[in-house]
């Protein structure tokens, strides 16, 4: 399998969208850099980004989503 093909996309702008939160109120609430969130957001340099396990827990918990919702596996292009 070639793994450089595929990316790891994070689908946090949906979820705000979906929840109309923005990324100040998000950032405020769970005590995380906004530059940071508006990068996932994004999907900024996925391939090169390091994504912390306490971030990951924050946006699970904070959303009521595990893991698995908030981010996927895709194919580039």
């Amino acid at each position: 399998m070639e793994f450089i093909e595929y990316t790891l996309y994070c689908k946090l702008d949906t979820i705000l969208k979906e929840r109309g939160i923005s990324v100040l109120k998000l950032s405020k609430e769970i005590g995380h850099r906004r530059t940071t969130i508006t990068e996932l957001m994004h999907n900024n340099n996925m391939e090169k980004k390091k994504i912390s396990a306490e971030l990951i827990m924050k946006l699970c918990l904070y959303f009521d989503v595990s893991p698995n919702d908030l981010f996927e596996v895709r194919r580039k292009g």
